[in-house]
């Protein structure tokens, strides 16, 4: 952020196919991995279990975790 806040991140790879990937990231304490895996299975639930439904919506579902984030972090200024 502007005032030169430390944030404190961890990440986990793994080598597939010879090529390095990000498994993980833990960001100030946030699971962001686990934070979207709940978040996809919270849709699948509410979409009935139906994959092709959750998928189509995902976008939707992201965009308005960043419009909640935002909200957030203008609420802490």
């Amino acid at each position: 952020d502007s005032k030169g806040t430390v944030y404190p991140v961890s990440y986990t790879m793994t080598n597939l196919a010879g090529g390095w990937k990000v498994r993980n990231v833990i960001i100030n304490g946030i699971n962001i991995g686990k934070l979207f895996r709940d978040q996809f299975a919270d849709t699948m639930q509410k979409n009935r279990n139906d994959l092709e439904k959750t998928i189509a919506g995902w976008g939707e579902v992201v965009a308005k975790a960043k419009e909640t984030a935002k909200a957030e972090e203008s609420g802490a200024k």
